[in-house]
């Protein structure tokens, strides 16, 4: 398998179904030994499939889905920042007048990462966030999450902050990945 293998497109909402369940997987996968393992056994597929209809029907936000065939095998979301995502007292943040955009997520079935199908999407992302007028962006990833990080920093990114997260009822540490698109 190569980049030429996947097929980055919009989604629609016919596609929840599919990024439902690469959602639950990765999750599964990508977050086992980090996560508390009760939980992600109880990921409810039903609760991301409602979850992921309400999110397509966002306006304003780009929904990515890579295929390989007819399968969809990844997802990515970006747009305006959330406010959770403003690293709190960082300098970034101080100026409202600055645009900073944020990739939402990133999640690949297990045997599609490392394959370019994850940086097809971040690039595909970067290109629509720098399209949509924002300056900069950000991309938040567990602490423990070593895969990401690996692949957010080679992508560029430069560490801003950590903060704490709760994933039903435990606290995690998240870190905070800020790049660069324009010189403001």
């Amino acid at each position: 398998m190569s980049t030429l293998d996947y097929v980055i497109r919009e989604a629609t909402e016919s596609d929840a179904e599919g990024i439902a369940a690469v959602h639950v997987n990765s999750w599964q996968t990508s977050y086992r030994g980090i996560i508390d393992q009760s939980f992600l056994d109880n990921i409810s597929y039903e609760d991301r499939l409602a979850l992921r209809r309400e999110i397509l029907q966002t306006k304003k936000v780009l929904h990515l889905v890579a295929l390989f065939g007819d399968q969809i095998v990844g997802f990515a979301g970006a747009g305006p920042i959330r406010s959770e995502s403003r690293v709190d007292q960082h300098p970034l943040f101080k100026n409202a007048s600055t645009c900073i955009g944020e990739i939402y997520a990133i999640y690949l079935l297990e045997e599609h990462k490392g394959k370019g199908c994850g940086k097809a999407l971040f690039s595909t992302s970067r290109n629509w966030l720098d399209r949509q007028g924002f300056e900069s962006f950000v991309v938040r990833a567990l602490t423990d999450n070593v895969r990401a990080r690996r692949f957010y920093e080679s992508q560029g990114g430069t560490l801003i902050g950590e903060m704490t997260i709760k994933i039903h009822d435990k606290d995690y540490q998240e870190v905070c990945y800020f790049f660069r698109i324009r010189a403001s």
